[in-house]
């Protein structure tokens, strides 16, 4: 009787604690496509998993773009710019702990941007650039000096994920270190299991914030591509993600009642140059305006948003690339000046490249260099990403009907990326960030100290103009919103008359979430946040912390 007695305790344990374990909150989230399924969660490398940022290392402060840039306090509970803009202090929340139990303070912070300035490669938002020096004035307070005046400075110190000192100032190379068991400051620190398909990542036994948190966990599946993942989003295996979806309404929405979506405007899909590619003869002609508006009035761009972005995108409205989401920051007299070279004019393209000495010297209906050379190109995109594919083919069938042979290379994102950091391509479609205001674009796009081997891909077309880089400068002494919009339209304007990109449309931000298991999603309706999953969008963390469980999955279970 006692054996059966034990056994059958036992039994009911195994049962409770299944139960329990099966009562969790569990949030399952798709931010990107992840070929690359390494227990990685050093976030200072580009191939971190993507809940490794917000969700292990918690900003100091998010800002907010939905809210005009609202600062919403996070580790730190304020900032103070100094009268001169040549330094910054930041007031840090008193009590916080790391996962592990340690206090974070100013330390943590002053160790941080050490470690970046003492190692370059980690430092690829090129942040050790604006610092002079760190010093912490007590536990709760930090001043960071800069090496030039700077008025978005708090905006651009904030995206460094901090990290604890009492385990990063023992690790010898911070560069290969994978931080296989992170200790962090954000809500979901807990790696709960890992495997080649999947992560489950559950709360930190210490956080700050929990009063305002209801996930236990979040779980993050391997999706390998854009076919991937429309196979399954559809059997409401995904509560939250942000994916290219194809006529949306229909192969999503239409499924089932909880499936639901927001598409807000984004940044900009473009062609672009490489302004430094070895091949003497295109290096030439990239560099002339001329062809540069040849191609880009070759471009039906309607066709390009119906097919490849399956009507998810807006026309473009600033030949500079702008977003139509600062279609106010814009001159008018500037958009009207060259809309026509963003507009589909095959005759002056073709005149134009006649111009230039592209001439069908063969018979063939392809164009010829005057050596005879055929006018051929390469054009690189990521392998996987759907509406980037479509676009990049059907560019180079627009293309071949100027007599333009385009060859389309699909490779690997990380591939992609080395052969625009290494200047071996000669064209590529990318998309480029657009913030809260427009001069993230310019900035990340255009400026020249973006142009290395460690930068966001945003400026590898390598296009250099000193004018740019002084009014980028300017704009950064001054706090005065209407001064600002003054730059940004000398900037709007100078990048437009040279046509440096060929932008093809606005994309949107793609976020798409179910409404089955929780409720508190941002959306038209309840825009209280930029939503979208991607790794390092700060303000999704504001969106987990309002996300409440439909069912009370975590009440006990009676037997």
């Amino acid at each position: 009787m006692p054996r059966l007695f034990f056994a059958l305790l036992q039994g009911i344990c195994l049962m409770m604690f299944t139960l329990t374990a099966y009562a969790q909150t569990t949030l399952t989230v798709v931010p990107e496509i992840r070929e690359d399924f390494t227990r990685r969660f050093n976030p200072f490398v580009g191939n971190s998993l993507p809940t490794t940022h917000e969700f292990i290392f918690e900003p100091l402060i998010i800002f907010n773009s939905m809210k005009d840039n609202k600062p919403e306090y996070r580790l730190a509970t304020g900032y103070e710019l100094d009268d001169d803009l040549k330094g910054v202090t930041f007031f840090l929340r008193k009590n916080i702990k790391w996962s592990d139990g340690k206090l974070f303070t100013s330390s943590d912070i002053a160790f941080t941007f050490k470690l970046i300035k003492k190692h370059p490669e980690l430092d690829y938002l090129l942040i050790s650039d604006h610092i002079k020096d760190v010093t912490p004035i007590d536990p709760h307070r930090i001043y960071i000096e800069l090496h030039k005046a700077n008025s978005q400075i708090a905006r651009v110190l904030v995206t460094l994920s901090i990290v604890p000192e009492h385990i990063w100032s023992k690790v010898s190379d911070p560069v290969s270190f994978a931080n296989p068991n992170p200790v962090g400051s954000g809500p979901f620190t807990t790696i709960e299991s890992f495997s080649n398909n999947e992560l489950i990542q559950c709360q930190n036994p210490y956080y700050w914030n929990k009063e305002d948190l209801d996930i236990d966990c979040l779980r993050l599946p391997k999706v390998v591509s854009n076919n991937d993942f429309l196979s399954r989003v559809g059997k409401s295996e995904f509560d939250w993600s942000s994916f290219f979806i194809p006529n949306i309404e229909r192969h999503y929405a239409a499924i089932a009642p909880n499936f639901r979506y927001w598409l807000t405007p984004a940044s900009t899909v473009s062609l672009v140059f490489n302004f430094e590619t070895e091949n003497e003869q295109w290096r030439d002609l990239f560099a002339q305006v001329k062809f540069r508006r040849a191609i880009s009035m070759a471009m039906q761009r309607a066709l390009l948003i119906n097919i490849a972005a399956y009507g998810q995108g807006q026309p473009i409205t600033h030949a500079s690339g702008m977003s139509n989401k600062f279609n106010t920051w814009a001159d008018p007299m500037t958009t009207q000046q060259y809309e026509y070279f963003i507009n589909y004019q095959p005759n002056a393209s073709d005149d134009y490249l006649r111009q230039l000495g592209l001439l069908d010297r063969t018979g063939d209906k392809l164009r010829n260099f005057p050596n005879g050379d055929p006018a051929q190109l390469t054009l690189i995109v990521p392998r996987g990403w759907n509406d980037f594919t479509a676009c990049a083919y059907l560019t180079a069938e627009m293309l071949f009907h100027r007599g333009i042979r385009i060859d389309v290379q699909e490779l690997p994102y990380r591939e992609y990326y080395k052969r625009m950091a290494t200047k071996d391509y000669q064209l590529a479609i990318t998309n480029f960030p657009h913030g809260a205001t427009p001069f993230r674009y310019f900035e990340a796009t255009f400026n020249t100290e973006h142009q290395t081997e460690l930068s966001p891909r945003y400026g590898m077309h390598y296009y250099k103009n000193k004018e740019v880089d002084k009014l980028l400068k300017k704009y950064l002494l001054t706090r005065e919103l209407k001064e600002q919009k003054s730059l940004i339209k000398e900037l709007n304007a100078l990048i437009a008359e040279e046509q440096v990109t060929v932008p093809l449309f606005n994309t949107m931000n793609f976020y798409q979430y179910n409404t089955e298991r929780f409720t508190g999603w941002f959306n038209e309706h309840n825009p209280q946040a930029n939503p979208v999953a991607w790794s390092q969008n700060p303000e999704r963390l504001l969106q987990v912390l309002a996300l409440k469980p439909v069912t009370t999955q975590k009440q006990g279970i009676s037997l």
